[in-house]
Formats: C-alpha cells, sequence, structure tokens
C-alpha cells in the first residue's frame, strides 16, 4: 500500500488526483496540502512513500520544496505536476521518478504508480543532482508569455501587457491595440507571472503596474485603476488589495 501525499494551492487539482487515486488499487491519500509549508511539515509527520508535487505554487515554488520534502522524509519519491512548463519537463524526464500533465488522465496516473513501485532507492541520488540542475536553469527568467494567435504560439513581452482578465470561462491578455486569448485560468496566469509587475488587483484582474496612469478614488474607499492607453482602460481594485497597491504606488 503507497502512502501518498497531494501538494497543490488549487483545491480543484487536489480533488481531481485524489478521486483518481481512489479508484485505483493499492494506495491511501494520507494528507493533502496547499502550500510547500504546509507539505513539508506533513511529510514530516506522515512520511508517505509518494508525494504528488505541482511545480507552480505561490512563496515557494515545488522545485524549491522539492530539496526539503526529501530531507524531511527521505524515502518519499516524488512525482512533479505541472499545467505548462514544458522548459521544465525536459529536465524531469532525466531525472525525476516522473511528472504529470494538467489536467489529470486516469490511465497516466496508474502508469506513474506502476513506475514507483519499480523505482531503486540507488537512484535517489541520481534525482537530487537532477533537481539542482533544474533549479540552476529555473532561476533564468524569460519575460515572454505564450499566447495563441491565428492558430499560431506568439511570444508576447510582458510590459507589451496592459492587464489579464477573466469572464464567462474565459481569459483575456489585454494589451494597447488587441485582447488575445490566453490558455488557461486566471490563476494559472498569475502563477506564471509570479514576481514580475503584472499583480492581481481584483479577483478577475491581473494589471501591470508600470502601465497605471492614474487612481481614482470611488465609493466607499474603493479605487478604481486608469491605465495607458489614452485612458480608455478603467480596472477595479478589491478592498482586500487596496493597502497592497497604495503601498507599490507609494499612496499614504
Amino acid at each position: 500500500m503507497l502512502k501518498i501525499l497531494i501538494v497543490d494551492d488549487e483545491m480543484p487539482a487536489r480533488d481531481e488526483l485524489k478521486y483518481i487515486l481512489s479508484l485505483l488499487e493499492e494506495n491511501e491519500v494520507v494528507g493533502e496540502a496547499a502550500d510547500a509549508a504546509q507539505a513539508i511539515a506533513l511529510a514530516a509527520k506522515l512520511r508517505p512513500d509518494v508525494i504528488f508535487l505541482d511545480i507552480n505554487m505561490r512563496e515557494m515554488n515545488g522545485l524549491a520544496a522539492a530539496k526539503i520534502l526529501l530531507s524531511v522524509a527521505p524515502d518519499a519519491r516524488l512525482v512533479f505536476a505541472t499545467a505548462y512548463d514544458e522548459y521544465a519537463l525536459k529536465a524531469f524526464e532525466i531525472g525525476a521518478i516522473d511528472y504529470v500533465l494538467k489536467p489529470f488522465i486516469d490511465e497516466r496516473i496508474q502508469q506513474t504508480l506502476l513506475r514507483i513501485k519499480t523505482y531503486r532507492k540507488e537512484d535517489r541520488h541520481m534525482m537530487s543532482k537532477q533537481i539542482d540542475k533544474v533549479l540552476e536553469h529555473t532561476n533564468i527568467q524569460v519575460n515572454k508569455l505564450p499566447v495563441e494567435k491565428n492558430g499560431k504560439i506568439m511570444l508576447l513581452n510582458y510590459d507589451e501587457i496592459l492587464y489579464a482578465y477573466a469572464s464567462m470561462g474565459t481569459v483575456k491578455i489585454v494589451t494597447d491595440v488587441e485582447e488575445i486569448n490566453y490558455n488557461g485560468s486566471l490563476s494559472d496566469l498569475e502563477d506564471r507571472l509570479y514576481g514580475t509587475h503584472l499583480l492581481r488587483v481584483h479577483k478577475s484582474y491581473l494589471v501591470n503596474m508600470d502601465k497605471v496612469e492614474e487612481v481614482v478614488p470611488w465609493f466607499k474607499g474603493t479605487y478604481w485603476l486608469k491605465m495607458t492607453s489614452e485612458g480608455k482602460h478603467e480596472i477595479p481594485v478589491s478592498k482586500s488589495q487596496i493597502k497592497e497597491i497604495k503601498t507599490i504606488l507609494g499612496l499614504k
């Protein structure tokens, strides 16, 4: 019986994987964590056999958390999960036990569990070295966002983005000249843009703070952000984000 810990900052992804695992024999989900800190604490306590670990998480990503998890749960086997990080996947093929793509597929998870059962402890040293290599490479920041346009994958410079918004189940990237569909959720996009000048200011909006032209006080202490591009775009700010926005813009 494999004891499994699931680590992902999105509950739907955790629930999906937990459901698939429940359909397969000889495994038990003993815990789930929404971030790296929770994962490390649970791994130390539960000593799982397998950790399904999301790559793109807030605060500390899965790659950085992997080394700590292996130190607190030395017998655990790590499986990385990702929605889009193609660059890292090429490295994982060499040294990691396995990786799985979202959305999860039943047959693919079953294949992963079979691979885990044939895993040799002698392979751990190779995996640890490979994680170091991946961390080395992923420190390189490429400030471009892949988007689909006219059937082609285009690379959009971050500084071209005014803002992004979610509406009716789709996500749009807005530039000075056009709107482009983004193939993913707003949370996915927020994760990918973590550490840049694009910030979540509202449940439905990410804004390039370098492109804010004016801050407009509104009803009951709320605010709107006017963007460049001739002031055509006004973005609402959630009350929970007002303090952070004021700090970033140097407002009292």
